[in-house]
């Protein structure tokens, strides 16, 4: 499984370097509730729970964004993504946003990812960015997510200079907010790496 193989290569190359103590989190309530690992900020020492994102499916090739998820389909109900998450709280403090890179093949163990990138991202600052971005156009979110879903002619809506867009080749159907690299990176602060073997 992709996700297996990108913590095992974290543990490794991001956590035990630039972290101190980390826990990762076995528990399927905890995991539910959006927390990964456990751990103490490397600046500030607070207490934090990381939710790990990452771009696996784009491995094999550079990407300048990151797909936060707006919704998806459960069924035929849609469900609220892990961005808004309105409905249950999440226990996640922060998301740690991963792109693996391969040697141009797939993932199937945590040797096959030669480098990352990651960056660790406050959730408020990310969503008080989106307020901002918000507040520049007349269309919200959720209008958009409206439109993507009700029309099967529309996969992908521009929004306050950003994409929105339906993946409606895959059974869930997931609508995704695009954000840039560069705006991720200046949110992370100083918490963003470059990391290889």
């Amino acid at each position: 499984m992709r996700e297996i193989a990108v913590a095992e290569a974290l543990d490794e190359l991001l956590y035990a370097i630039h972290f101190g103590e980390t826990e990762r989190i076995d528990d399927r309530e905890m995991q539910l509730s959006g927390v990964d690992v456990l751990c103490r900020h490397p600046e500030t020492s607070e207490a934090i729970k990381i939710d790990e994102k990452a771009a696996t499916s784009w491995a094999s090739r550079e990407i300048s964004t990151f797909a936060f998820e707006l919704s998806f389909l459960l069924g035929n109900k849609e469900v609220e993504g892990w961005f808004l998450q309105r409905e249950r709280r999440s226990e996640t403090t922060h998301w740690l946003c991963v792109w693996p890179r391969t040697e141009g093949g797939n993932i199937s163990d945590a040797n096959d990812i030669v480098r990352l990138e990651a960056m660790l991202i406050h959730c408020k600052s990310v969503r008080r960015w989106a307020r901002r971005m918000a507040s520049k156009t007349e269309r919200g979110l959720e209008d958009c997510m409206r439109l993507l879903r009700n029309n099967d002619s529309i996969n992908e809506i521009n929004w306050a200079g950003l994409r929105i867009l339906i993946s409606r080749n895959l059974p869930e159907q997931p609508i995704n907010l695009l954000i840039p690299k560069d705006i991720l990176r200046a949110l992370s602060g100083k918490m963003n790496w470059q990391l290889s073997r």
